[in-house]
């Protein structure tokens, strides 16, 4: 077996890394979370990845995901015909190196809920559980356009694009809004805005910033992400309306019907303000800690 670290990929190992996922999730009846959209546009110079080879097969992969400074999430797969073997072990202890290196002191593990693999390596390997997401979905019904129900605020709230102006509002929103230090709000804001693949959302409301959103759009298939309303504004239907009004808005102008988000298994409100939009539970993901000594 010959492990290789990896810079970015190639088309061909793009490929060869979703036909492995499509092969562990088939037999496991799980859906893995890989956030594809990092993976084909992972930044040079930068070891986020790791592939094993048993002669010219993809028998595992893994990668990190950087969102802070402190910390790292960590997903990956191995070959159902070669599990048992060392295979992950030996994925993880490249990555846990690469993390020492960098500085990086925290990593959460993704476990997929029904992975019985997944759980006895992390159990074996001293990880701890943190918390857990449910993946949610929502399809809009057809010739039933959504709807944007009226919370009668006292002023009227608005929905528009962020735009490269909007770098420092988007910073202050994510701050509040995820309790994250401004240098890592901050990085995360121009990582998004120099991407230019998805759409930035900001709410107003009477001309204040109240909230944010982002849309990815990906093969028909519109992931929100990176929510957040100001805690003042929560529990008076602002939510509820800017989540329908993305929804609205992605289905007028590009004809989407479907939308996927996550959210934390223990936010019963968030969870609640979804439901009541239409999403659905399709499965859900543990999350499993080590922390890296000195």
């Amino acid at each position: 077996m010959k492990l290789i670290e990896k810079q970015g990929f190639s088309e061909q190992e793009l490929r060869d890394i979703r036909a492995l996922a499509d092969l562990c999730n088939a037999e496991d009846g799980i859906t893995l979370k890989l956030n594809w959209e990092m993976l084909s546009e992972r930044p040079a110079g930068v070891t986020d990845d790791f592939l094993m080879y048993e002669g010219e097969e993809l028998i595992g992969f893994l990668g990190i995901y950087s969102f802070r400074s402190t910390e790292v999430e960590i997903s990956g797969m191995v070959h159902p015909q070669h599990r048992r073997k060392g295979v992950f072990t030996r994925l993880a202890d490249a990555a846990t190196e690469e993390c020492r290196r960098r500085g990086i002191p925290k990593l959460i593990f993704i476990c997929q809920e029904r992975s019985v693999s997944g759980k006895a390596f992390l159990e074996a390997r001293g990880a701890v559980y943190s918390f857990s997401e449910h993946w949610m979905e929502m399809r809009v019904p057809d010739g039933q356009p959504p709807q944007v129900p009226d919370t009668r605020q006292a002023e009227a709230l608005e929905l528009r694009l962020a735009t490269a102006d909007d770098v420092e509002v988007l910073t202050e929103l994510d701050m509040q809004g995820f309790d994250i230090s401004y240098e890592d709000a901050r990085v995360f804001v121009e990582k998004t805005v120099a991407d230019g693949k998805e759409n930035r959302y900001v709410a107003e409301l009477g001309g204040k910033p109240i909230g944010k959103l982002n849309v990815r759009v990906d093969e028909g298939v519109a992931f929100i992400f990176g929510f957040c309303v100001l805690t003042e504004y929560r529990g008076r239907g602002c939510g509820r309306e800017i989540l329908a009004r993305t929804i609205e808005r992605a289905y007028r102008e590009g004809g989407t019907v479907r939308f996927e988000l996550e959210v934390a298994a223990d936010n019963p409100r968030a969870l609640g303000l979804y439901e009541s939009c239409g999403f659905r539970a399709l499965n859900a993901n543990d999350y499993y800690t080590i922390e890296l000594g000195g």
